[in-house]
């Protein structure tokens, strides 16, 4: 029997604000929570759907300050010292510990494909926090599995910004391999270049870049994993390169999204994916719809042969 896919119930993160007029809305994961359920039942995929839970000091503590931690976590600020808000400081803390759980999912082997779409803050640095995002779940999940579990860990984030902070965050990590695609000369204005020898890869385009170069760009992150011997992939699915978007240039289409999804899980059909929605600004229509689409695509075509998850040295 297929396993089940597990995915966070995104409605815990409707209430999600940075503004009334702020790019970031809240409803985008109710939205995506509705549809996902739908594309599931036509396509047979058995869900599993978690309520999160609030990330713990220790988590938040592999990759980021103490002062910080305790600013979001006990003086509930979020961006700034006049930021200051229980619910929003809980919510953030949420998103990443929602994403802790769906790795010990995939760490259980009780599924191999994990979703949070409210996950994948990739902005977050190690004390303080950036571009919307406030504490780095992609690099927490990274280091738990590679440190605590002996494995490899591939990031594949097509955003449309710069995954700067899970970038500078797993740097240091040999086990940990970062792939960004994204917009050249806009926000953070990072990711220009490479360091190979930190399985550090940046793929910046310059704006009106559309499907083939998405396509060509995801060719390689596969490769590279494949000579990296990843054992898990974790994806950061931002919808903002969408060519509706207003935060980018890019060009991409719904069906060019859908393409990437199929590649990456013709590409590795055993592996487990744990994938975190990133970034996406329509979030009435092509934000969900991407998320949807793209995670329904991983979680379908999933091959349960020979299904684990390998520790380091093994095939």
């Amino acid at each position: 029997m297929k396993l089940p896919t597990y995915v966070i119930d995104a409605d815990f993160f409707k209430n999600w604000s940075l503004g009334a007029n702020h790019p970031t809305q809240g409803r985008r994961y109710s939205n995506v929570k509705e549809l996902f359920g739908e594309l599931a039942e036509k396509r047979d995929v058995n869900l599993v759907v978690v309520e999160p839970r609030t990330a713990t000091y220790d988590e938040l503590a592999k990759v980021h300050a103490p002062n910080f931690i305790i600013d979001v976590t006990q003086k509930y600020l979020r961006f700034d010292s006049i930021d200051a808000n229980k619910e929003q400081a809980e919510i953030a803390s949420m998103m990443a510990g929602a994403t802790v759980q769906m790795l010990d999912a995939l760490l259980e082997k009780r599924t191999l494909t994990a979703i949070n779409f409210a996950g994948a803050k990739h902005h977050a640095q190690y004390d303080f926090p950036s571009g919307f995002c406030v504490f780095a779940d992609l690099a927490i999940a990274a280091d738990i599995a590679t440190k605590d579990h002996g494995l490899k860990v591939a990031i594949f984030d097509f955003d449309g910004h710069h995954g700067d902070g899970t970038e500078n965050l797993c740097a240091n990590n040999p086990d940990v391999l970062t792939f960004s695609i994204h917009e050249y000369g806009i926000f953070p204005g990072t990711g220009l270049k490479s360091d190979i020898a930190k399985h550090i890869y940046n793929f910046p385009l310059p704006g009106q870049s559309n499907d083939t170069e998405l396509g060509q760009a995801t060719d390689l992150f596969i490769q590279y994993s494949r000579n990296f011997r990843a054992d898990v992939i974790f994806v950061a699915a931002g919808a903002d390169g969408h060519i509706d978007d207003p935060l980018t240039h890019l060009e991409y289409t719904v069906p060019g999204y859908v393409g990437v999804a199929q590649k990456l899980r013709a590409a590795f059909p055993s592996l487990p994916f744990l994938i975190g929605g990133a970034g996406g600004y329509q979030p009435d229509d092509r934000t969900p719809e991407i998320w949807a689409k793209f995670a329904i695509e991983i979680a379908a075509n999933a091959c349960e042969a020979n299904t684990k998850i390998s520790k380091k040295g093994k095939s």
